[in-house]
């Protein structure tokens, strides 16, 4: 290969490069962040970090962190929405939505609260749309879910609850254990089981510390269908 070859081929590999990594980006985007209110920071697969601002584009593999009195509200590209609680820290673990059955929602909620309500992915291919939290993986049914990890030390007990507004998930452990969680019911794992409890059960109650927050109005905004214009 003589040295005019390469060089005129580097340059158009190197075109071609960039092209590829502009389209790679732009299938990995994921959402969008709607509404934010204080300090939130994503954190990229590359370990990038970036301060929240409203519009900001959110990829497959991006890490949303809240401090204090601050939340980030996502509208993923399947239009379904994603509510980040104060002091929280949620991984979009995997997003592919082609409009195939292959679509997927994986999200990692790692500290913290969410609330989730399910998109195209979610009524199409519901069992290709998933939720971690510690040992817990929530599959939905149709669903609009707050999930949370509550720590040691806290005034209510530790553990992972999910309170479930609307539909019905299935809560399962990495041990093989499942339950179904319908309608305004709550699962919950224990950090440290009692003597004779279950690991996984099902509270009839809401859990105190589910307040809603200043962005809920709007998740009812963007998730109330639609009526027909007459």
């Amino acid at each position: 290969m003589s040295p005019i070859f390469v060089v005129k081929n580097g340059f158009r590999l190197l075109i071609l490069a960039g092209l590829l990594l502009s389209f790679n980006s732009y299938a990995q985007e994921a959402g969008r962040v709607t509404r934010s209110s204080g300090k939130a920071t994503i954190t990229t697969s590359a370990n990038q970090v970036k301060a929240v601002a409203n519009g900001d584009t959110v990829n497959s593999g991006d890490t949303i962190t809240t401090e204090d009195d601050s939340q980030v509200l996502i509208r993923l590209k399947d239009n379904s929405t994603m509510a980040i609680r104060p002091k929280s820290k949620i991984k979009i673990a995997e997003f592919k939505f082609d409009n195939q059955p292959t679509d997927t929602i994986k999200t990692n909620v790692m500290a913290g609260t969410l609330r989730a309500v399910s998109g195209q992915i979610g009524k199409g291919q519901p069992d290709n749309v998933k939720y971690e939290a510690n040992t817990a993986t929530i599959g939905i049914r149709g669903t609009d879910i707050e999930l949370a990890i509550i720590p040691e030390g806290s005034k209510d007990r530790a553990g992972v609850y999910n309170y479930v507004h609307t539909g019905e998930v299935q809560m399962a452990l990495n041990t093989g254990e499942k339950v179904i969680v319908t309608k305004e019911l709550t699962g919950f794992t224990p950090e440290k089981l009692l003597p004779g409890e279950s690991r996984l059960q099902v509270l009839k109650d809401r859990p105190a510390f589910l307040v809603s927050g200043g962005f809920d109005a709007l998740i009812n905004q963007l998730t109330a269908p639609r009526l027909p214009m007459r």
